[in-house]
């Protein structure tokens, strides 16, 4: 499988979002915030398309300040 349709483990979606615990993960499903997951019978596994979006939901634009005179 390969692509964004990929399925990682927790360790290896953690590794994908610049190294979150699993224990984090853990309690993000938990509280449902953070990315999407999905069950494979009893596995919980993260799809790359939703860890991408995750992290674009998280982006910041910056803008430039004008500076008055």
């Amino acid at each position: 499988m390969a692509g964004e349709n990929e399925l990682l483990t927790p360790a290896a979606a953690g590794k994908y979002l610049g190294g979150i615990p699993i224990d984090t993960l853990r309690w993000w499903r938990w509280r449902r915030t953070g990315p999407t997951f999905c069950r494979v019978g009893r596995r919980v596994m993260y799809r790359r398309a939703d860890l991408e979006a995750f992290v674009k939901q998280g982006e910041v634009e910056m803008q430039e300040v004008a500076h008055a005179s």
